[in-house]
Parts: C-alpha cells; sequence; structure tokens
C-alpha cells in the first residue's frame, strides 16, 4: 500500500508539474501521438494480415499444394488426375480438398444477378475445420456425378439476399437454370481474412474429360491440412518424393521442368510484395517514433536546463538521485501514456485512410482494426518511449551539482554544456534517420515513375469491362454459346456512345491468367512436359482492336474465323522474337500439347500483335497467343467496350441491350479498364504514399528539433552574443556564426544518413524477389539501389529544410540589443 501510495504521489505531481507547462506538454504529446500513432496504423494492418490466425481450426496445419515449374517461375493450379492422386497422400495430409472459382447465374429471385462461387471437391469445409452456423456441410460422396445438387450459403449472401431467413434450409434456389436444395449457411468469419467475396459452395461432380485430362489441365486449387504429427518440411520432402515418382510414371505429361511445391495457407492472405512493404513500412515508423523520442528528449534536457534551482533546491531538502530519477521518468512516462491515447485516435482515423490507398490488396476494413493486440503494442510501445527520450534527461539532471547551480544563478548556462552536446548530438541522428527514410521514399518515388511511364501494350481509356457466363443446361455446345456471344456483341454496339464491343477470356490486370504449352513447326518436338509455355487468350473478332492493340503486321481475326474454316491464331511479338525472328510469320504454324505426334492439329498464324502486360505493368514479358471464340469454344467472357464518355455511365444501356438477348443471363465483375490499370499499381503507390508521408514528418520533426536546439543555443549565449555585437560584430557576422554552427550540424547528420540509406538501399535490393506467376514483385522497378539523382537531390533538399530551421534563430540573434542584453547579465 505504501509503494503503490507512493506512485500515485509520484503521477499526481508530475501531472502537476506539466499543467504548469501546458505549451511544453502540448508541443511532447503531439510529437509522441503523431510516432505512436503512426506505428499503431501500420501494426494494426500487420497484425491483420500477418500475425493474427485465419479463422480456422488449427491454421498452422493448413497448406496449399502447387504445381511447380521453375525455370519458368510458375505456380500452377493442380488437374484432376493430380488431385486423385494427392487425395491418397495420407502419409502426410489428414484430408484434402480442391476447388475452383463458378460464377452461376441466379435466377427465380428478382432480377437476375450472377454470383461469386466456388465448386469444391473432397472434404472442403473438414479441411478448414469450420463448421456450418446452419444446416450442414457438403460431404464428399456429393461430388458424384448425378448427385443431388446442394449448396452452402455464405454469411453475408444469406443475409443480404435472403433476409438472414432461419428457416433457410431445406429451400431451393435457381442457379444456371437448375435447382440447388440450401443445406447450409456458413458463419461470417469464413472468409473474411481472405479479402475475397466467395456467395456460395457447391460439390463438383468431374466429368469424364476432365478425369481423362491431362496432368497440365491445372485448373483446380488445392488445400490440405497436414497429418497430426507431419512437420510442414517433412510433408514438402514427401511431395518432392512424390513428384520425382510421378515424373518417372508419367514423362508424357510432366517433364523435367516440374514439381510440387506446399505453401502455408496463411500466405495465400496476401502477396509476399505487400507483407515485405508493410514491414518496410512498420521499420520506417519505428524511425519516425525515434526521431519524435529525440525530440522530445531534447524538450526534455532545455527543460531540466531551466528547472535547474528547482532541481537543486529539491536536492538542499534532502531529495536522493534516486528521487529525482523518479519523479523526471515520471512526467515522462505520463507524457508517454498521453501520447499513446492520442496515437489511438490518430490511428483511428489513419486506418481508413491506409486502407483507401489499396483496398483491394487489403484484407476487408472489418477485419481491421485496434484490437486487444494492437492495443497491447500501443501501451508497450508507449511505455518504452517514456523510458528511451525519458532515461538520459532524467539521469543527467540528478546529478545536478547544488554549488554550481546557486553560482549560476539558477540558469544552468555554464553548466549546462554537456547537455548541449548531448542535444547536439540528438540533432545529428533525427537528421541522419530523416535522410535514411527520405532516400527511400525518393528511391520508391523514382519506381512508381519508371512504372507510370511503361506502355501496357493497349489503350486503357474509355474501356467498360464486365464478365458473362453462360449456364452449360442451357447453352450445352460452343455453337449456341457463340451464337448468343455474336448476338450480345451486335446488341452492346447497338447502344448510343458505343465504338466498339470485343470480348476475351482473360482479362488484362486482373490477376487472372491461362497458360498453354505449345510446339512450333520445324522445331524438334520435346516431351509434352517440356513444351514451351505461352498466355493463351480466346476473344472475339473485334477484341484486339477494341482495345487498340498495334497490329505489327497480318491482321485481326475476322467473321470468317468460325468453326469449319482453317484455324488460325495471333501471336505477339515475344514469340516472333524467339523462333522467327529473322523471317515473315505469317504463315507459320503452331500446335498445342492435347496432339499426339500422329493427330497434330496445325493452327496458322495469321498476325502479330504487339505485347499486351497482362500481369501488371511491372510484369515480365511471356509469349502470348490468341485463338479466335469460334474456333476454341467457351461458356464465360469479359467484355470489353469502347465508349466515347465515361465508360461506367454505359452499364445501364448494356444491361438493357443484353436482355432481349437472354434476360436470364446477368452481367458481373463491372469495372473500367483505366481503374485496373490503376488498382494493378496499388500496393506500390501503398509503399510509395506512406513512405513519403512518413519521411517528410520525420524531416519536419528533425527541422524542429534543430532549430530548438539552435533557438536554446541563441538564449544561453545571449550574453556572448551582445559582447560581440558591442565589440563590432555585425549583424550578417552573428546570422552566418549561428547558421554555420546548424548546418555544421546538418552536415553531419547527413554525412551519417548518406552511410544508413546505403545499407538501406541494399536491403531492398536483398528483398526483391520474383512472384508466383514470373511478374516481378521488386521494391524497386527500373531503379538502381544507389540512384545517383536520388543520392544528389534528397540530401539537398534536407540540407534546405535545415539551412531554413537555423535561420529563423540566427535572424532572431542579429535583433539582440547588446545593451539590454549585458544589462541581463
Amino acid at each position: 500500500d505504501c509503494a503503490m501510495a507512493r506512485i500515485s504521489n509520484t503521477l499526481r505531481y508530475a501531472v502537476r508539474t506539466l499543467r504548469r507547462s501546458p505549451g511544453y506538454a502540448f508541443v511532447a504529446i503531439l510529437t509522441l501521438g503523431l510516432g505512436i500513432g503512426a506505428n499503431t496504423a501500420i501494426f494494426s494492418v500487420i497484425n491483420a494480415v500477418v500475425l493474427r490466425p485465419l479463422p480456422y481450426d488449427q491454421p498452422e496445419r493448413l497448406v496449399v499444394l502447387n504445381h511447380s515449374y521453375p525455370s519458368l517461375k510458375l505456380l500452377a493450379g493442380v488437374s484432376v488426375p493430380g488431385f486423385l492422386e494427392y487425395e491418397k497422400q495420407d502419409q502426410a495430409f489428414g484430408s484434402v480438398t480442391a476447388f475452383t472459382g463458378w460464377g452461376p447465374t441466379l435466377t427465380g429471385h428478382g432480377d437476375a444477378s450472377r454470383l461469386q462461387g466456388r465448386q469444391v471437391a473432397g472434404e472442403y469445409f473438414t479441411t478448414y475445420g469450420v463448421q456450418p452456423a446452419l444446416g450442414r456441410a457438403l460431404r464428399a460422396d456429393e461430388s458424384v456425378a448425378g448427385s443431388d445438387h446442394v449448396v452452402v450459403l455464405s454469411d453475408a449472401f444469406w443475409r443480404n439476399s435472403y433476409g438472414a431467413d432461419p428457416e433457410i434450409i431445406g429451400q431451393r434456389m435457381l442457379l444456371n437454370g437448375e435447382s440447388y436444395e440450401i443445406v447450409g449457411v456458413m458463419p461470417a468469419s469464413f472468409t473474411s481474412m481472405l479479402n475475397r467475396t466467395v456467395d456460395l459452395w457447391t460439390p463438383i461432380a468431374f466429368t469424364p474429360r476432365q478425369l481423362a485430362s491431362s496432368w497440365g489441365s491445372e485448373f483446380l486449387g488445392l488445400t490440405a491440412r497436414l497429418k497430426d504429427g507431419v512437420s510442414f518440411e517433412t510433408a514438402q520432402a514427401e511431395m518432392h518424393a512424390l513428384a520425382a515418382r510421378i515424373k518417372t510414371d508419367r514423362p508424357d505429361q510432366t517433364g523435367d521442368d516440374w514439381d510440387l511445391k506446399l505453401s502455408p495457407l496463411s500466405d495465400q492472405v496476401t502477396s509476399s510484395g505487400m507483407r515485405r512493404a508493410m514491414f518496410v513500412l512498420l521499420g520506417a515508423v519505428g524511425l519516425v517514433l525515434l526521431i519524435a523520442c529525440a525530440n522530445v528528449a531534447n524538450l526534455q534536457l532545455a527543460r531540466a536546463a531551466s528547472r535547474s534551482r528547482e532541481i537543486a533546491v529539491r536536492v538542499a531538502l534532502g531529495a536522493s538521485p534516486g528521487d529525482l530519477v523518479r519523479q523526471l521518468l515520471a512526467e515522462s512516462m505520463v507524457l508517454a501514456l498521453a501520447g499513446g491515447g492520442l496515437g489511438i485516435l490518430f490511428a483511428l482515423w489513419g486506418v481508413p485512410a491506409l486502407m483507401s490507398l489499396n483496398e483491394r490488396n487489403l484484407p476487408p476494413a472489418a477485419a481491421i482494426g485496434l484490437d486487444g493486440t494492437v492495443l497491447g503494442f500501443t501501451l508497450l510501445i508507449s511505455l518504452l518511449t517514456g523510458l528511451l527520450f525519458g532515461l538520459a534527461p532524467a539521469l543527467r539532471a540528478s546529478r545536478t551539482s547544488l554549488q554550481e547551480t546557486l553560482k549560476e544563478g539558477g540558469r544552468g548556462a555554464a553548466g549546462d554544456r554537456g547537455g548541449l552536446a548531448l542535444r547536439r548530438g540528438l540533432v545529428v541522428a533525427t537528421v541522419a534517420l530523416a535522410l535514411t527514410l527520405l532516400m527511400g521514399a525518393g528511391l520508391l518515388t523514382r519506381s512508381f515513375s519508371q512504372l507510370l511511364q511503361v506502355d501496357p501494350g493497349f489503350r486503357p481509356d474509355h474501356l467498360l469491362t464486365f464478365s458473362v457466363g453462360l449456364p452449360l443446361a442451357k447453352y450445352p455446345n460452343d455453337t449456341v454459346r457463340v451464337a448468343f456471344f455474336d448476338r450480345a456483341t451486335e446488341a452492346i454496339a447497338a447502344q448510343p456512345g458505343v465504338i466498339s464491343v470485343g470480348a476475351t477470356s482473360v482479362l488484362p490486370f486482373t490477376n487472372n491468367w491461362s497458360t498453354r504449352s505449345f510446339n512450333v513447326e520445324g522445331y524438334v518436338v520435346p516431351p509434352k512436359g517440356s513444351m514451351p509455355w505461352g498466355d493463351i487468350r480466346i476473344v472475339t473478332p473485334d477484341y484486339l482492336r477494341t482495345i487498340d492493340a498495334p497490329l505489327v503486321t497480318g491482321r485481326f481475326f475476322t467473321a470468317q474465323d468460325v468453326e469449319g474454316s482453317p484455324n488460325v491464331v495471333i501471336v505477339d511479338e515475344e514469340l516472333v522474337k524467339a523462333y522467327w525472328p529473322d523471317v515473315d510469320p505469317i504463315g507459320k504454324r503452331i500446335t498445342f500439347d492435347e496432339f499426339t505426334d500422329s493427330t497434330i492439329a496445325w493452327i496458322t498464324v495469321v498476325g502479330v500483335v504487339g505485347h499486351t502486360m497482362h500481369e501488371g505493368l511491372d510484369a515480365e514479358k511471356r509469349i502470348q497467343y490468341y485463338l479466335p471464340l469460334a474456333q476454341a469454344g467457351r461458356n464465360s467472357m469479359t467484355y470489353v467496350v469502347r465508349t466515347t464518355a465515361d465508360p461506367l455511365a454505359a452499364v445501364g444501356g448494356v444491361r438493357e441491350a443484353l436482355k432481349p438477348v437472354d434476360p436470364d443471363v446477368a452481367i458481373a465483375n463491372i469495372n473500367a479498364m483505366d481503374e485496373l490499370v490503376s488498382i494493378s499499381t496499388g500496393p506500390r503507390r501503398f509503399s510509395m504514399v506512406l513512405l513519403t508521408v512518413f519521411s517528410l514528418l520525420a524531416a519536419a520533426l528533425a527541422a524542429l528539433g534543430l532549430y530548438g536546439v539552435m533557438a536554446y543555443a541563441v538564449v544561453q549565449r545571449t550574453k556572448e552574443l551582445g559582447v560581440r555585437l558591442a565589440l563590432g560584430a555585425t549583424p550578417g557576422e552573428v546570422q552566418r556564426m549561428v547558421m554555420g554552427q546548424g548546418m555544421r550540424l546538418a552536415l553531419v547528420g547527413v554525412a551519417f544518413g548518406l552511410v544508413a540509406a546505403v545499407a538501406l538501399t541494399n536491403l531492398l535490393k536483398a528483398l526483391d524477389s520474383q512472384s508466383a506467376v514470373g511478374a516481378t514483385d521488386r521494391l524497386l522497378f527500373n531503379v538502381s539501389p544507389h540512384d545517383p539523382f536520388t543520392f544528389i537531390a534528397i540530401p539537398l533538399l534536407l540540407l534546405a529544410v535545415t539551412l531554413l530551421a537555423s535561420w529563423v534563430p540566427a535572424r532572431r540573434a542579429t535583433t539582440l540589443d547588446p545593451v539590454e542584453a549585458l544589462r541581463g547579465e
């Protein structure tokens, strides 16, 4: 009780003391609040993205299995034969499930609407360890042809479309024209962490064609739960061994450059590049907090010097050094906790701002909040901050000499030389840290500028995009599907303000991709698993014209490129460079891996177009080729509509145009193409903007710290400056002397900062890596880590800021009245 009473008294006295200096307390709390708030906001995102467990049972035991092609830097899904093989691996996995995207059209429940669904196989919900909130889960035996159609709904879809009807179980719904029984509703948490909207799940019944497909038909995602007692490393080793056996048994299906790769499911929540960016930003705000601490420590040292008489009196009355340290640390803790509280308020405002910068690459806003973990982190850094900025001033003040203080009249001018040296050292440190952050921000800004100069390979402005999926029951073959897309294209093209219309199987900048191996006539045919790969696009005749892709040679597709006419293909410049660099490619032929040597179906090249940056502006170029829809067949397509005005304003007209074609077909995934291009740069923009904001904040704090030190130095040297002016020194000479002292501190800080910046840029380079689909995922793009422009411009900019910070107190020094200065002494 005595100890608690003593602590309570100490804290109350600290609060009273701070209330007597409201200006000092306000500046200190605001400075700390900015630093702590930035850390809290960034940590709250990291907590949601990386640290918080996924909402599944033992999520650390959930893994994703991919087919891996190391030389292509490619991670693919798995095939149906592959899934059936991996499902048997009970020595490594306790359960296995596969899934694929599904976009059914809901009818009979208001206007037709396109849903986001998943078709699943195996023990899907058992693998994740989550049971429905209502009803039952899907069963593995329902993934069999001829089984009753059943469906499980997501919580959001159940609430939004069925009003959270508690009697929903057993009701039926029409999906793609077929009746499905609703057997379950999942809890709200099931998909919220993955930032992907899923409305429903239904079993997938593999067709005979899928069961007999090649191992290269990789359209399934696969998740497995590790068997109890099996580590991730053990399971990965078993998958390597299994891959070796498969390559031996089926050399025509896999090839040498093929493997099986496991990844933790948690890695699927956010890209590796996004996670690295978040930790880089956490390091940046950590430096901002250090600068804030240094500034408050400077304030503490200055205040301790001005309180030297008060401290001397307390020593004279019997206060021990320990008593002084405890009291001054208590004041620091009060400031730190108040700064932490203000930081929480800043974070509450800052998290939505963070989300707005990169919504599509972060979990939903509801999943990012100030939970107990984040609040605990804030409390911890607040306490550590209080110790960090308060300990050195407290220890120094505790060594106050009673005799020296009384001799100097209480001002501590002479006795504070050591304190002034410490304050100058803190300023040097803040300038160095600020320069380090500014250099990082400068490099990211240069990278982003380089990225925006990349030609996407087409003209994205005034393009409306949306997807259309056809129900297989109503459109059972390619003939009727092609007829629908032709009629739909004509109807949309007839709308006012529409210039041209096309459709593609894979839209650029949507994180969707489709690859296919091929062979070129005249080259030795390699084993199927070793054939070269390319990105395949199935398109309507006017697609390439609509996106304004440059035609290098040959022609675009026409209405005459239909089933029964010669098979044709349009290739990009990358394929021409690889196989026909010095000859005319028109008339050359390629084939795909589905055909054996005795049944090769050659496809003739009729055109060459420029390369399109499908995966992103920073993607590595990979061969692309296009097939006409009428010869390839497809039941779902994404339309692109070039308009004369705002493309999104044409959505209503498009919907009305499609109703006469088929009122039961809905459109989905509506976007403007230029917005998709902008979204693809979101992670880089996110890192650049935040690091720039934090580095500018750091630079401002460093400049304020320098200003504070120089202003304090002018006050402490009032007598000396008065003597100089009285002896004939001009105001200009005094101003240059004071500014020179400030700039010397800044130059030393810049020198240390350049050394730290070199280390930082080397770290950024080391963090660069390749993404799963071969697109580069580098923090820096087309910019050297030691970019000369950045290494020259940023230090000069910071020196200009510090020059201004030194000029203000230097200007004040020139206004001193020598008589008044000497009289004051």
